[in-house]
């Protein structure tokens, strides 16, 4: 990343990152020190400095202005993380525990001398006639960077894991929801600054993203609709996680016209980066290929920071 960017917004999965307490209204019993995992104190302090070292190796000498993160359980590890030496006490969190079964949630961390929280609420994603589905709230924060007031949305959309075709109804219903608040925004102000990032557990040519959130692999978008800065890696076959034999582009950041246009700050780059950092990765000798080094592979303990890799655009001024 040039130093040219003063500065960076960045989205990572933080891969099932639980404190070692139990709490009864969270599933949190895989990560406890007599848990299947054996989470212990040590495995997550290690856990914690892993993440701190990826987030700060993404621009060494200036961390990201805002860091959207996904599969958190709690505020205590949020706060464990941003009290490490890195942050400089310079950083700050918005939270909400959300209905997820796993009991894992979206946060945002910032950096309180140089972004100004407006407004931050919740964004239920609920499917009509069906009770029983909860997943992940979408976090939705508006403030003022470098003078321009932006909206940003952090989601972790429901998983494939009961099959893709299965599954798609709820990555539907996710992005209607995040396409209803956006466009009241949008509605509001044609020029508005909306950058939506996020695990959407789909690609940036799956229906729910193209259709449902009204997205475009190129620029040329009507002010209604949004430019995936993940579509050209997507495109160039490269990707955030390695699942099931391929790299997939599932962590992708979504922008406004206005954030490419218009007065203030914008981004100017055609595309996100994903931080292939070689000290998140580790190589796979049996298919000769570097992979995110993860935390947990099933129940074994690798010792890694996540199974994704960070994601991340470049900010520039007037």
């Amino acid at each position: 990343m040039s130093n040219t960017n003063k500065h960076i917004i960045a989205f990572y999965n933080l891969e099932n990152f639980f404190d070692t307490t139990d709490d009864p209204k969270k599933n949190d019993n895989d990560f406890l020190p007599n848990g299947s995992n054996h989470w212990t104190e040590n495995r997550y302090l290690n856990k914690v400095e892993r993440i701190t070292a990826a987030i700060e190796s993404i621009q060494p000498e200036k961390l990201p202005i805002a860091i959207g993160v996904a599969e958190i359980e709690n505020k205590t590890v949020l706060r464990d993380l941003i009290y490490q030496p890195a942050f400089k006490g310079e950083y700050d969190f918005i939270h909400y525990d959300s209905p997820d079964r796993r009991g894992i949630d979206v946060a945002l961390l910032y950096n309180k001398t140089e972004f100004e929280v407006i407004h931050h609420e919740r964004i239920p994603v609920r499917m009509n006639g069906n009770s029983r589905f909860v997943t992940r709230d979408i976090l939705y924060v508006k403030g003022k960077l470098a003078g321009s007031v932006v909206h940003l949305f952090v989601n972790h959309w429901p998983s494939r894991a009961e099959g893709i075709l299965a599954s798609e109804p709820k990555r539907i219903v996710a992005a209607n929801c995040l396409y209803k608040k956006a466009s009241t925004i949008l509605n509001a102000d044609a020029e508005a600054k909306i950058l939506m990032m996020g695990d959407f557990n789909d690609l940036p040519i799956s229906k729910s993203i193209t259709k449902h959130l009204h997205t475009k692999a190129h620029k040329n978008i009507k002010e209604t609709e949004f430019y995936n800065l993940a579509a050209i890696p997507y495109q160039n076959k490269v990707g955030s996680l390695f699942a099931k034999k391929h790299w997939l582009m599932f962590d992708q950041i979504i922008i406004s016209k206005g954030m490419m246009f218009g007065k203030g700050i914008k981004i100017k780059a055609p595309r996100l980066t994903i931080h292939g950092d070689k000290k998140l990765l580790y190589f796979d000798q049996q298919t000769g290929i570097y992979k995110p080094s993860r935390t947990y592979s099933y129940h074994t303990y690798r010792g890694g920071s996540s199974d994704h890799l960070p994601v991340y655009v470049g900010i520039v001024g007037e």
